[in-house]
């Protein structure tokens, strides 16, 4: 009931030495925790701890149980022993019962029969028991006598302040750049964790059902809540799916809450940890600050009603609670700046500095020397991310300018076999990178075999984008649109120009190099512009598109967890909100900071919500890339230019490979096979883009109507697989009654976002009686505030960063 305080904690060392229970009881205003952690325990151990302390399930308000990861991977600790671990017999020996050791003896499978002896007999166990108590008979019976009482560790351990700063991997090379003073042990404790590649472990997914399984059903009748954290587990991490492993949405389904993971994935950086896999004291109050809100939040939280069954897999399912209000400004380590493997995300204080950096630069360097400082800067941007993408994309540029110069003064066929040759080049890097996993993995498939390990490549930021902007230089220059650009430091600036070469805006050569050979800096209404766009795209990805991204995540990634159409609207308009302000906030950003090292872009996106047709919608979306598809793709094909079946057939084809260049799995492909067939049927109807205008209610009516459209094709672009895709169209469809996860905030949210919108295209926002280069500077001022006061731990990368 609401009247028990008492939150318990299960855990290991790593609970014990990181969880200041002062700071949790602080953070929840109303809960009090106890930690419960033991040193050396495991999932294996906990069942039997929670039945010797709550054997009646009635005494603590909730209880926490901490995961190393959300996925059946045998990255958890106690998944790498957990099946052998006979330790583990010291801990519950005494709570065992007889009915138990079947069970336990089992799931010790090679040691099975030992383990069950061990415990009939307690073998080595009782040895060690006979011996402390001859050497030390009162401390050996005193330690007894507290096994009897209840399990309360000491409110505040003792923390340590040594820290990692320093550490630093190289994921990619399978190298690691260690702390001065770090000693052999704890070299190795690092390398085996830290690079040891995550691998899907069935076996580690039935232990956690079978143990972790046993905590949920202690519980299932009672109102204590049972909630699971992802808890900081090394100083370092890898890039994890956002959806969760089989058996964490089993016990989500099973009632259980899980707490979003992102906030506590961003505290495992070197400068909050002791060692290896323990934190420091700075790392242990901000997991301990984390802890105490989000479970305040999660018990505050409505929760469905439970329908009185017999059976505890009936349970209704409680909806995965979205991170709670804005963690404590802190801040930020300039020393980011500087950090190689560090990623320069453009809502982050350090992108900033960085950003302010090369405008000066830009801004004092002669006119002949700008390219070069917007070039040098593109490339060490690039290199942030990983300084191997480096290579190839200079590589790829040598090889489209050679091809260019080389066909200037060719023609006929040596002509055509240069474009072939040079497209072939920018597909072939483009196929090797991006769809050699899927094409692997679709033909390992299709033979019953396990894909090729050579085929496993990662995948360069940005390549989809400046590999289409490669081909459509070489077939401008073919088609004689433009010549070939002398300049070497030129075309590499085309192609690596840091605005706009991870995600876009896809800009044509014509555009860019005219621009470039004005070698013109920015004029005070430009700046003012400029800065203001990079205003607005701020906002869109900080202020409406992150928060809609943890409402979105909490549904895609556990559908079963959330049943019922109102849950399954929720997460779709949840991502249908993220995606849009995500990315045309990514090219506002992109188009602000090359106004400001003067280029003139073209908007990427108008308005696309507010489409009265699926075609209108493709001349308001992504702009860049729909209209590189119509001129580099549709009308090459023949476009509409050969009858009915022609057009259909070109238009499918287009969409298509659209779809499968926004990535490498079946379900992209499906989305853009479903604009294909919504096109053509408009097509077949004669629907076009302005005939609704001139009526408003019709148009509001097609407007509706096109929206939902798109908002059910949003469920193939982001569901993982056509299971998934498929059960979240039947929820929104006939999924009955729900959760809505999207609350009356966020509906007024985007009410606002819209009008914001609305008037910035119109040009209403800009405080004319404020001389230009004041509205700049105001401008920039809260630009800088909004980033200061984001927190690291919150930064949720761009949707458009992986394609």
């Amino acid at each position: 009931s609401d009247a028990h305080k008492d939150v318990l904690v299960l855990g290991d060392s790593r609970i014990y030495a990181g969880l200041d229970v002062q700071v949790a009881d602080a953070a929840s205003q109303r809960l009090h925790f106890v930690n419960a952690a033991v040193p050396g325990t495991t999932p294996r151990c906990w069942p039997f701890l929670i039945r010797a302390i709550d054997p009646h399930a009635d005494r603590y308000r909730a209880v926490v149980i901490p995961l190393d990861t959300y996925q059946d991977d045998d990255s958890a600790i106690g998944a790498i022993d957990g099946a052998q671990r006979r330790q583990d017999l010291h801990y519950i020996v005494y709570q065992v019962r007889i009915g138990d050791i079947p069970s336990l003896a089992k799931d010790f499978r090679a040691y099975g029969i030992l383990a069950a002896i061990d415990l009939l007999l307690r073998g080595p166990i009782l040895r060690d028991d006979f011996q402390n108590l001859l050497v030390a008979p009162a401390t050996r019976f005193a330690m007894l006598a507290r096994l009897d009482k209840d399990l309360q560790a000491d409110p505040a351990p003792r923390l340590r302040w040594h820290t990692l700063s320093g550490l630093r991997a190289d994921f990619a090379r399978g190298k690691i750049t260690y702390p001065a003073g770090t000693d052999s042990v704890e070299r190795a404790e690092l390398t085996n964790e830290l690079l040891r590649v995550p691998h899907l472990s069935p076996s580690y997914a039935a232990y956690r059902r079978e143990w972790l399984g046993k905590l949920l059903q202690h519980y299932h009748a009672s109102r204590t809540a049972v909630i699971f954290v992802r808890i900081p587990a090394q100083p370092l991490h890898r890039a994890e799916p956002a959806r969760f492993g089989d058996s964490l949405a089993e016990f989500a389904n099973r009632g259980a809450l899980v707490i979003p993971q992102n906030a506590y994935r961003m505290l495992e950086r070197p400068a909050l940890f002791d060692d290896h896999d323990h934190l420091n004291a700075d790392g242990a109050i901000r997991f301990s600050r984390l802890l105490g809100r989000d479970v305040a939040a999660a018990l505050s939280a409505p929760r469905v009603p439970e329908p009185v069954t017999r059976r505890s897999s009936e349970r209704a399912p409680i909806s995965v609670l979205p991170p709670p209000a804005q963690p404590q400004w802190r801040w930020p380590h300039l020393s980011t700046l500087f950090a190689w493997g560090v990623p320069l995300y453009f809502q982050s204080y350090e992108f900033a500095i960085f950003f302010a950096i090369v405008a000066a630069l830009f801004f004092l360097a002669p006119r002949r020397v700008r390219p070069i400082v917007r070039l040098f800067a593109s490339y060490y941007f690039y290199a942030r991310w990983n300084s191997w993408y480096l290579i190839f994309l200079v590589a790829l540029t040598a090889s489209d300018y050679i091809v260019a110069l080389s066909m200037e003064k060719q023609h006929g066929r040596p002509r055509a076999l240069l474009l072939t040759a040079g497209v072939a080049a920018n597909l072939a890097f483009l196929g090797l990178f991006k769809y050699a996993n899927f094409a692997g993995g679709a033909f390992a498939a299709i033979a019953h075999s396990h894909q090729p390990w050579m085929l496993r490549w990662f995948i360069p930021i940005g390549i989809s984008f400046h590999t289409f902007q490669s081909i459509s230089y070489i077939v401008d220059v073919y088609r004689r649109t433009i010549r070939p650009v002398r300049s070497p430091i030129d075309y590499a600036l085309y192609i690596a120009f840091f605005p706009q070469l991870l995600a876009g805006p896809i800009i044509r050569a014509g555009l860019f190099f005219k621009e470039l050979a004005a070698l013109a800096a920015p004029s005070t209404d430009a700046i003012v512009s400029g800065v203001g766009q990079i205003l607005m795209g701020i906002v869109k990805k900080t202020v409406i598109a992150d928060p809609f991204a943890h409402i979105a995540d909490q549904y895609f990634g556990a559908v079963a967890a959330h049943p019922g159409a109102p849950a399954a609207w929720s997460g779709v308009l949840a991502f249908a909100m993220q995606i849009y302000f995500d990315f045309s906030g990514y090219s506002d950003i992109a188009i602000g900071c090359a106004r400001l090292l003067g280029f003139e872009f073209p908007a990427n996106f108008r308005m696309p919500y507010l489409a009265s047709s699926i075609t209108d919608f493709w001349h308001r979306w992504n702009i860049s890339l729909s209209t590189w598809l119509r001129d580099y793709l549709y009308i090459p094909l023949g476009g509409n230019r050969h009858g009915r079946f022609a057009t259909y057939r070109n238009l499918m084809i287009t969409m298509l490979l659209g779809g499968l260049w926004h990535g490498a799995n079946w379900t992209f492909v499906a989305w853009g096979a479903y604009h294909g067939i919504l096109l053509a049927i408009e097509k077949a109807l004669g629907i076009g883009r302005s005939a609704v205008k001139k009526n408003v209610a019709i148009w509001a009516l097609s407007a509706t109507l096109t929206f939902t459209l798109v908002t059910f094709g949003w469920v193939l672009f982001r569901a993982p697989t056509f299971h998934d895709a498929f059960h979240i169209l039947h929820e929104m469809v006939a999924g009955g009654a729900g959760a809505w996860l999207i609350g009356p905030a966020q509906i007024l949210l985007v009410a606002i976002a819209l009008v914001v919108a609305l008037l910035a295209e119109r040009g209403a926002l800009t405080p004319l009686r404020w001389p230009r280069l004041a509205q700049a500077g105001a401008f920039a001022v809260l630009i800088l505030a909004l980033e200061l006061l984001s927190h690291p731990g919150d930064v949720t990368p761009y949707v458009y960063f992986k394609f």
